[in-house]
Formats: C-alpha cells, sequence, structure tokens
C-alpha cells in the first residue's frame, strides 16, 4: 500500500522573504495531451531563473479551456515579468496569460477562481476552525440533541453522496473503493470497510484519523456522529432506500476517547422506542 502524505490544496502561499506573483494561464482543452506542453511552460520560467513555487492545472472537464496558475517568485526579477509573459503567450496550447502581484510581500493568494467544483460540482474547502466551531461548537452550546441532528443531518449527506457516485461510476463493486478514495479526498478520514454483506445488509466500517472525532480527543464517549450518519445514509441508499428508522447504526470505537480508530456497525433493524 502506497504511504499517504499531507497535501496542500494550494492557490496560496505564505512565503516570507519571497515576492509571489501569480499567473493565470488558459489552455486549450487538448494541452495536456500535446507531449512537451508543460515542459515548455515550467522552461519559460527556468531559462529566466525565475523559481516556480507551485503548479496548478485545473482537471479536464470534457472539451473545456484547462486553466493553470503558476506561483513564482519574482523578488529582484520584477523588470522580467513581460518578458515572461510574452514567452509563455508564445507556447501553442496557451491561449491568455494574465498576472497579478502578491497581496503583500511573502503572501499571493488566487483572486481569480470562483466558484470551485470537484467532479463538475460546486465545492466548498472548510478549515479546521470553521469545521470545529460548526461541529464542537454545537455540541458545546446544544448539547447531546446537537449529536442527533448531527447524525439526521450526515444521514442525508450520505443518501445524495451514494447517487452522486453511482452516476459518475456506475459500477455496483467499484463504487465502494470510489467512496473510500472520495471520502479521504475530501479530508474526512481513511475508510476501511472490515465488513460489507449487501445480502444481509450489514457492515463494519473503521475511519482512521476521523476529522470529526478528533475534535474531541480525551472526551470518554463517541463523538462521529455526522460521519456515522454520512455512512448509514450511505449504506441505506446502497441497501434500496432504507430510512434512518430501518437502520442500527452504533460507533463502537472512537479516537475521541482513545481507540486507535472509530469503528461503526451498521445494520438493517428497527430502533427501540424510549
Amino acid at each position: 500500500m502506497l504511504e499517504r502524505e499531507p497535501y496542500d490544496v494550494g492557490r496560496f502561499a505564505w512565503l516570507p522573504g519571497t515576492k509571489p506573483y501569480l499567473f493565470y494561464l488558459k489552455l486549450k482543452p487538448e494541452a495536456l495531451r500535446i507531449p512537451g506542453t508543460l515542459e515548455r511552460l515550467v522552461r519559460s520560467f527556468t531559462k529566466l531563473n525565475i523559481p516556480i513555487l507551485q503548479l496548478k492545472i485545473s482537471a479536464p472537464q470534457d472539451s473545456e479551456v484547462l486553466r493553470a496558475i503558476v506561483i513564482a517568485d519574482l523578488a529582484n526579477r520584477e523588470e522580467l515579468i513581460d518578458k515572461l509573459a510574452n514567452g509563455l503567450k508564445s507556447i501553442p496550447a496557451v491561449i491568455s496569460v494574465e498576472y497579478e502581484p502578491p497581496l503583500l510581500r511573502g503572501l499571493a493568494i488566487d483572486s481569480r477562481s470562483f466558484p470551485l467544483r470537484l467532479a463538475g460540482d460546486r465545492a466548498v474547502i472548510v478549515r479546521k476552525d470553521v469545521y470545529e466551531g460548526l461541529i464542537r461548537g454545537g455540541w458545546e452550546k446544544l448539547g447531546s440533541g446537537y449529536g442527533q441532528l448531527l447524525y439526521l443531518i450526515g444521514f442525508e449527506i450520505g443518501r445524495r453522496m451514494f447517487n452522486a457516485h453511482s452516476r459518475i461510476v456506475g459500477n455496483r463493486e467499484l463504487v465502494v473503493e470510489f467512496m473510500k478514495r472520495a471520502f479521504q479526498l475530501a479530508g474526512m478520514g481513511v475508510i476501511n470497510l472490515a465488513v460489507l454483506d449487501d445480502d444481509e445488509k450489514r457492515s463494519l466500517v473503521r475511519v482512521y484519523d476521523s476529522f470529526e472525532c478528533e475534535l474531541f480527543k480525551g472526551s470518554k464517549d463517541v463523538r462521529g456522529n455526522l460521519i456515522r450518519g454520512k455512512l448509514a445514509g450511505w449504506l441505506a441508499e446502497r441497501w434500496g432506500g432504507l430510512s434512518p428508522n430501518e437502520l442500527i447504526a452504533r460507533e463502537v470505537k472512537c479516537i475521541a476517547r482513545g481507540d486507535p480508530y472509530c469503528e461503526y456497525s451498521i445494520r438493517t433493524g428497527r430502533k427501540r422506542r424510549t
């Protein structure tokens, strides 16, 4: 298995001592299929001795124009900026080139890319300080009732996730692997399906490094209600569109209370009314 490593989503640079300019390039849809395009793009910077700090290329969508964002350090080289831009424009696959200076010395942030998309749908990037306020803050102010609300919200999200994943993959077996990778891609955690029995409609799911439960480390209780709901909703839809009342979803292990991973037991069954 390949080792997992942190990945910064980029389009943001905070590097004191640099002067990070942003270059916005539009490329022809076939650009990535033309050998040497990226080489020529990079060479435009290197032949002027300009360091590239970041290089991002938008994910291809059918015949859409591609976008490349380059953050480069022009400290003591700003007089070369027009020459660099003209060199980039001379690349056959490049449609246009624009650039903007750093917000302040050492700090650059993409101001042109909106809305963000993932697989064609709009996406939102949420940092820890934001989702901690949403999840932990809600628990602190509203108590256990908020945990139940998170579960129900997660259940609806999970249902929608399954339908979206199925549209993309179209294969009942591969959609499981796609879900695991999409979960990780979104930064929510790493999933291991220890058990998935579609005939008996039961599953045992382990989540490593849960973004939700890490907020509560040191707690004496489980706290993965949003993820529990997402997993239950995803499986409920896979098992024929079951309602929340037709599933029993329990978190039996949790990193919040010191377990090595979070573990969820999900199966069909009626919940007892109290």
